[in-house]
């Protein structure tokens, strides 16, 4: 079947899940109840999980556990940056495994939620058993300033980038950046939000998936990704580089992890010269690059890759449980 045919995994269940601090996370299951549990972290952060993501498995072998982060896809409540950090998103992976009472599991994101997976892994060392990323976020200052300021991904997409960041009188100071998007987010003038709201999301789909455009008007989903997105940079994403290094000598888990040769929002050079992810590179822990491939799963090249990543995972579960 192409990927336009593919039926969708069962879904086994839709709820929310009470994490503490007035937030509530929404938890959609898919395929076999009694498949291998494998929990995947989207990206951001904000983007939420979709339905089809439970494409990339394959449903008669896994449990499928698509969980919206803080305040993002229908987690409750909607675009919530109170309570809303690094710290909090790992802890909630915790009380989301302990309330389904399983022992083990596997793992799987991209972008941040690759980030993400890896610290909790190298955190609770016992509970993953496999897992596989692409697109991995390194939250350096290097990352931040490849992605937001003028002198990285800004000198391959130059008319992009001045579009971006239009407005701004000195361009490599990513705090005064972030200053102009959050008070043009939250700016009473419904046309001057839409505008900044529009700039900031057409900045990283361009980077994403070059030659694309937002159309039409811009959805809740697309705001709230915006907002999250723009309360981790400010916050510098939370130290979370600190905890990022301090993770990686305790990860057990087999790993894999796939940069697109055409990512430009996390380019595969600066994963390959990141000293503390190189260090920990072996034969149970892996750094592959797919050959023309680019940050969004829209391109076919990275959904084979992370589809055959899934099936990779499961001959691991089967080796090692």
């Amino acid at each position: 079947m192409t990927r336009v045919e593919q039926a969708l995994p069962p879904l086994i269940s839709s709820k929310w899940i009470a994490v503490g601090d007035g937030h509530s996370l929404h938890l959609a299951e898919y395929g076999n109840p009694d498949g291998i549990p494998l929990l995947y972290l989207h990206g951001g952060p904000g983007a939420g999980c979709s339905s089809d993501d439970a494409l990339l498995f394959d449903g008669r072998h896994w449990r499928i556990l698509l969980l919206d982060q803080r305040g993002a896809g229908l987690s409750r409540p909607r675009g919530g940056l109170d309570h809303n950090g690094l710290t909090q998103l790992l802890a909630d992976m915790e009380v989301l495994r302990e309330t389904l009472g399983i022992e083990h599991w596997c793992l799987a994101g991209g972008s941040f939620g690759a980030t993400l997976g890896l610290i909790y892994s190298g955190r609770h060392p016992d509970r993953v058993i496999a897992q596989s990323y692409w697109g991995l976020f390194i939250p350096s200052s290097e990352g931040m300033a490849w992605l937001y300021g003028p002198a990285g991904a800004a000198r391959l997409f130059p008319d992009e980038y001045n579009s971006f960041s239009a407005g701004i009188p000195v361009k490599g100071w990513l705090s005064l950046l972030f200053e102009y998007f959050s008070k043009g987010f939250a700016h009473a003038n419904q046309a001057v939000s839409e505008r900044a709201f529009r700039r900031w999301l057409d900045w990283e789909l361009a980077l994403a998936y070059p030659g694309n455009h937002l159309l039409g008007p811009i959805d809740w989903r697309s705001r709230v990704l915006a907002l999250i997105e723009l309360h981790y940079a400010r916050s510098g994403y939370f130290d979370a580089e600190t905890a990022f290094v301090a993770a990686l000598p305790n990860i057990r888990a087999h790993t894999r992890i796939l940069q697109g040769e055409c990512d430009w929002v996390c380019p595969a050079d600066i994963a390959q010269h990141y000293g503390p992810l190189g260090a920990r590179l072996g034969q149970d822990f892996e750094l592959l690059t797919v050959v023309g491939g680019y940050h969004s799963l829209a391109d076919g090249r990275m959904h084979k890759a992370v589809c055959a990543a899934g099936n990779w995972m499961l001959s691991v579960w089967h080796k090692h449980c």
